[in-house]
């Protein structure tokens, strides 16, 4: 009996430690597959490395998120997302395939698409809110490594970007991560808040500036004592304005900015160069040409139909090419997450402001449906909101069971 007793111990803790292992091998691949996707690794080794090794790179994120998928023990569906692909991609392809000029590469995109949001959504809803912070501390810290060590002055301009490629969607990156900060514990949350504030600022991006205000503002309402961020953040602007001899090329908004702020000029033609309702109107006679079910797959992309350049517009881009439906399932999908957040901003102010920065960014933003970690943020903001009001709701309904007996 005794060895008997001894054996079934031993091959519990064989299974025991069988198990840990499986479990770390899962954060492992978790881990690289959010550094792939979350940092634009690929993206960036694409650039500066290899394309060789991007492509390797890209298809390994894709591999890991199938692992992970394969023995997550919480599979759900997102049904949401898989409406979303269907209507996209099928009523694009049917409605005209003039504009999809290799079907291999097409198929290829609606593979990937449907690997992020059926097995990619394992990865985000094991992902908690201080590991996404950390990943995008990380993400927004590779400015640096951009204007010290991979700076090029001939086609980097003056606008920083770091792995992300272009300064917008590091913008982005910072939006996200200063609002996620107000979920993490203080002495995280301020370092995070000036790392973001700072990065957010050499990007240039009037979109990170207008995001960042509005988030501290509605943060006031929250706790009066947030008012002490935008002040820090104001003046680590000012600082900006004057101390900038570091950046290794000048920027003409910084320059406009600089003179305004030092009173040498009033004109402020640079901040408005550029704008994104130009881009938008070059669109609106094609958009609504066809309104009910778009142009077709990739009519919309820069240098098809339209226009050499993109429409800059995650929303103009749907409808045109994937029709009125799937927009209006798009905006019902994120209306309802708006809403869901702003019964829940009291207690978790991060989602609401999360969305708003997510909602405003595809609004000048065309790369929605390959984009990875747009996907990523979408599904966790999906997964925390819906997962918060559900809890929220079995609370509610054991408190009731409890009176009731």
């Amino acid at each position: 009996m005794p060895n008997f007793a001894s054996k079934i111990s031993l091959f519990i803790k064989s299974k025991y430690l069988i198990y840990l292992n499986l479990q770390m091998l899962l954060k492992a691949v978790r881990y690289i597959t959010l550094f792939l996707i979350m940092l634009n690794f690929p993206g960036w080794v694409l650039v500066y490395i290899s394309p060789t090794y991007s492509s390797a790179l890209s298809y390994l994120s894709f591999g890991l998120m199938l692992i992970f998928f394969l023995f997550f023990s919480q599979k759900t569906l997102n049904l949401w997302m898989i409406t979303l692909g269907v209507l996209y991609f099928g009523i694009g392809s049917l409605v005209d395939q003039t504009y999809i000029s290799d079907e291999i590469n097409y198929f290829i995109t609606i593979a990937k698409f449907f690997i992020v949001i059926i097995a990619g959504y394992s990865v985000v809803k094991a992902t908690s809110n201080k590991e996404l912070f950390i990943f995008l501390i990380v993400g927004a810290l590779t400015v640096f490594l951009q204007i010290f060590f991979f700076f090029n002055p001939l086609t980097d301009g003056g606008r920083y970007s770091g792995f992300y490629l272009n300064p917008n969607s590091l913008g982005f990156i910072c939006m996200m991560g200063y609002a996620l900060s107000y979920s993490v514990e203080k002495k995280w949350r301020f370092i995070g808040q000036i790392i973001f504030t700072i990065v957010g600022f050499l990007t240039f991006s009037r979109t990170f500036i207008v995001v960042w205000l509005f988030i501290n503002i509605l943060s006031i309402g929250v706790s009066i004592k947030n008012i002490r961020i935008l002040a820090v953040g104001l003046s680590l602007f000012i600082g900006l304005l004057i101390f900038n001899s570091f950046l290794p090329k000048s920027n003409p908004r910084l320059d406009a900015m600089t003179k305004i702020f030092e009173g040498k000029s009033d004109n402020t033609a640079d901040l408005k160069e550029d704008g994104r309702t130009k881009t938008w109107a070059i669109y609106y006679p094609a958009l609504f040409e066809k309104p009910l079910f778009g142009q077709g797959h990739n009519a919309f992309a820069g240098g098809a139909k339209v226009s050499p350049v993109g429409p800059h517009n995650a929303y103009i881009k749907t409808m045109g090419e994937g029709g009125l439906p799937t927009l209006l399932v798009m905006l019902i999908f994120y209306t309802l997450m708006l809403k869901t957040a702003w019964s829940q901003f009291k207690q978790h102010p991060h989602l609401f402001l999360m969305i708003i920065a997510l909602l405003l960014f595809m609004a000048t933003n065309h790369s929605y449906w390959t984009n990875g970690y747009l996907m990523f943020f979408s599904m966790w903001l999906q997964y925390q909101v819906f997962k918060k009001i559900n809890n929220i709701s079995s609370i509610k309904e054991q408190e009731l069971q409890q009176k009731q007996e």
